[in-house]
C-alpha cells in the first residue's frame, strides 16, 4: 500500500472515531437535559378513608360519641380525639372540611376505637415528594363529619371554629353564634378552636337546650386562674353546666334577654340544659 493511500486510511479511521464519540456525547447529553426537564410530582398518600354513607345526626345526643379538636403550638396541624363512644363502634371513619381564605380545604382518615382515649393528628396544608410542606392560612374553620362502624353504623357532623389571635383577642363566639365564651387572659392565646362537640362525656339529668360547646387552645385553658364568662343564646331560661374533667357541675346562671350567662373556671365542655 502506498504511502498516500496509508495516510488517507488512518484519516478516515480518526474521522469515523471522532464521529462515534461526538454522537455518544450528543446521546448522553440529550439523556441528561430530558430527566432534569422532568417535573417531580407529589408522592401520592394511599387512600386511607372511606366515604361516609350512614344517616347523619339521626341517633339521639345521648347516644353521640364524644370528641375534642386542638390546634398545635404553632397552628399547623389539628388533633381529633376520641374520648368517649357510648354506642359500640369499632373504627372512626371521618372526613374534615375547613375554609381557607376563599378556599374550601380538607383531609380524612380512619381511626381504630380499640382502645380509647385515641388521636389522630393532621397537617392544614400539603406536603410534595422532596418533604417540601405548603401551610394553609386564614383558616376560618368547618366542619367535621365521622362515621362509626359496629353493630349498627351511624355518623355525626358538627361545626368548629378556628381563631389565630394575632389582633389579641380575649372574647370569642362559636360558628352558630350561639355560644361566647371571654377572659382577659385568652388575650395571651395563639390558638382557639372552639367545637360544637356532637356528644358530650357522662350522663347530664335533663333535657339539653343547646350543643356540647369544646374549647380548646395550644395549651391548657386550665392554666388559667381567673374566672371565664360564658354566654349561651335561647329562647328560654337554662342551667349552663360545665364538666371539669372527671364530673359535671353547675354553673351560677343568668337569663337576660335571650342569653343565659354563667361564670366560672375552665371547664372540658359546656352545655345550656332546661331547668326542672
Amino acid at each position: 500500500m502506498s504511502k498516500l493511500n496509508l495516510q488517507n486510511l488512518n484519516t478516515k479511521k480518526k474521522l469515523l472515531i471522532s464521529g462515534i464519540i461526538l454522537l455518544l456525547v450528543l446521546a448522553a447529553v440529550t439523556i441528561f437535559n430530558s430527566q432534569k426537564q422532568k417535573t417531580v410530582e407529589p408522592v401520592a398518600t394511599p387512600n386511607t378513608k372511606k366515604k361516609v354513607t350512614s344517616p347523619i345526626n339521626v341517633i339521639a345526643v345521648e347516644e353521640r360519641p364524644y370528641l375534642r379538636l386542638e390546634p398545635s403550638s404553632d397552628g399547623h396541624y389539628i388533633t381529633i380525639t376520641v374520648l368517649e363512644v357510648k354506642k359500640a363502634a369499632s373504627q372512626l371513619n371521618y372526613e374534615m372540611e375547613y375554609q381557607t381564605g376563599s378556599m374550601l380545604q380538607g383531609f380524612g382518615g380512619l381511626i381504630d376505637l380499640t382502645n380509647l382515649p385515641v388521636t389522630d393528628t393532621k397537617l392544614f396544608g400539603s406536603q410534595s415528594a422532596g418533604g417540601a410542606i405548603t401551610y394553609h392560612e386564614d383558616i376560618k374553620g368547618g366542619n367535621l363529619l365521622a362515621e362509626f362502624s359496629g353493630t349498627e353504623n351511624y355518623a355525626v357532623k358538627s361545626a368548629w371554629r378556628y381563631f389565630a389571635n394575632s389582633g389579641k383577642a380575649s372574647e370569642f363566639t362559636s360558628q352558630d353564634t350561639k355560644f361566647t365564651i371571654n377572659n382577659q387572659a385568652l388575650s395571651k392565646h395563639a390558638y382557639i378552636i372552639i367545637y360544637n362537640s356532637p356528644g358530650y362525656p357522662g350522663e347530664i339529668d335533663g333535657e339539653l337546650l343547646s350543643d356540647p360547646y369544646v374549647v380548646t387552645s395550644e395549651k391548657s385553658l386550665k392554666t388559667i386562674s381567673s374566672n371565664f364568662t360564658v354566654s349561651i343564646r335561647s329562647s328560654e331560661a337554662g342551667q349552663i353546666m360545665g364538666y371539669d374533667g372527671s364530673k359535671w357541675q353547675e354553673m351560677d346562671s343568668e337569663y337576660t334577654d335571650g342569653v343565659v350567662q354563667a361564670s366560672g373556671p375552665a371547664m372540658d365542655v359546656y352545655v345550656l340544659v332546661k331547668k326542672s
